[in-house]
């Protein structure tokens, strides 16, 4: 790729297939195990992911289907969005914040602070990285081999893998299997962990040192409060 947007100043973008760890670029999250573009001048180590060096100025997304998505370059900052329908929340908000006046905000696929490239709806808040967006939808994982695991939005449940809560997340619904899209052992590498930097659950591991609730009803690993379905609607 010649005078790609995102570096055009520099070298051409040439396919790397090496596998090497990285840090994008554009959306600034860290990468390995996948395709990438990496910068073919001498001493320069721009690389971008596959799918932040292809992706379009706006995006159709199963996944959000009420508006059309479009990208942005910068640091997503959750305040310009809020500034537009609620001022006096924001200046409360920025008055306690050590980060410049920026409200940070996590991609709501995996979770992770979107620093850089991304996509959002204005009209809901929804921002997602691209790399998020262009996962499949369908896949075969080593981590459940019984069955396809199906990427959707639903109510939260404890990932098989991390016991963390899980919204976005690969599902088996017969077997009540699910994990974060960054847990799946295909996608190690490729995003960062969520919640990496806390302990187990420990409200699961207390649900099985009390035992079954009164009534007879047994909590289970994928939810262990019962939880009704209370994820703000996304029309999936």
């Amino acid at each position: 790729m010649k005078e790609h947007r995102l570096h055009p100043d520099c070298g051409p973008l040439e396919l790397d297939s090496s596998g090497k760890q990285f840090e994008c670029g554009a959306c600034k999250l860290p990468g390995s195990k996948m395709y990438a573009y990496s910068c073919a001048r001498p001493g320069c180590d721009f690389t971008l992911h596959g799918q932040c060096a292809t992706c379009p100025d706006k995006l159709t997304f199963w996944g959000h289907p009420q508006h059309e998505l479009v990208l942005e370059r910068s640091r997503a900052d959750m305040g310009r969005a809020l500034l537009e329908v609620r001022s006096d929340v924001h200046a409360a908000l920025v008055s306690m914040i050590p980060t410049g006046g920026v409200l940070p905000i996590g991609c709501e696929m995996c979770t992770d602070e979107i620093k850089g490239l991304h996509y959002f709806c204005r009209p809901c808040g929804f921002f997602v990285h691209p790399v998020c967006a262009m996962l499949h939808k369908l896949v075969r994982s080593a981590a459940h081999g019984e069955h396809d695991l199906a990427l959707f939005c639903s109510f939260p449940t404890m990932c098989s893998a991390c016991q963390m809560p899980a919204v976005w997340a690969y599902r088996c619904m017969p077997c009540l299997a699910f994990y974060h899209i960054n847990c799946i052992p295909e996608n190690d590498g490729m995003y960062a962990k969520p919640f990496s930097d806390l302990p187990p659950n420990p409200f699961f591991a207390m649900s099985q040192m009390m035992g079954p609730p009164p009534g007879g009803a047994m909590l289970d690993e994928s939810n262990p409060f019962e939880l009704v379905h209370t994820y703000r609607d996304r029309g999936l």
